[in-house]
């Protein structure tokens, strides 16, 4: 009976350790209970997004990298060959890393007006208005290229049932059902 209570005291300690190496099992389960605090404290998500940035077409990680021969302000850079641009990123995995996080806080900071600084909305906005809150995970690709899934909430979003009364409700709030003869497709 002992030996149970020392395997599962291991287990806990293991478990523990485990749930800040990414990709384990405790992360997961980490990751899986701050989405649903999350949604606790600012109601459903509104939107999920995936972002694949990819360095090895960029001029950017090519800067990143130490380039000095692109011009950010040619509209089209003139890049070296895409088996160059291949040899580049498998040469620094972290420079690599470094284009993700650039090109993710670009996407927040200027599509989507996330101040980072302030840990909140800008007062301008976003494309999509103002953001409450966003939970964003990384990953690997099988090609070992970094993406992401975030979640994002939208401040003054209205939840699934309030929007569900409003369509039913609000002659000028319903979504637009074609007939069938004006569908193209």
């Amino acid at each position: 009976m002992l030996s149970k209570k020392k395997v599962f005291d291991l287990l806990n300690e293991v478990n523990s350790v485990s749930a800040r190496i990414p990709g384990s099992q405790a992360s997961k389960i980490f990751c899986h209970n701050e989405i649903h605090s999350y949604s606790g404290l600012f109601g459903m998500l509104i939107l999920f997004l995936s972002a694949n940035p990819n360095p090895s077409h960029s001029p950017m990680f090519q800067v990143i990298f130490g380039d000095q021969t692109i011009n950010l302000d040619d509209r089209f850079p003139v890049l070296m060959s895409c088996t160059e641009c291949a040899l580049r990123l498998a040469k620094d995995p972290v420079v690599a890393a470094d284009f993700f996080d650039f090109s993710i806080k670009c996407l927040f900071e200027y599509l989507f007006g996330w101040d980072f600084v302030k840990g909140k909305s800008s007062v301008e906005g976003g494309i999509l208005g103002w953001l409450e809150a966003f939970y964003g995970i990384a990953e690997y690709t099988e090609r070992g290229d970094h993406h992401g899934h975030f979640l994002l909430w939208l401040l003054g979003a209205l939840n699934p049932a309030d929007l569900h009364e409003k369509l039913k409700s609000s002659p000028g709030f319903e979504w637009p059902i074609p007939n069938e003869r004006s569908r193209t497709f």
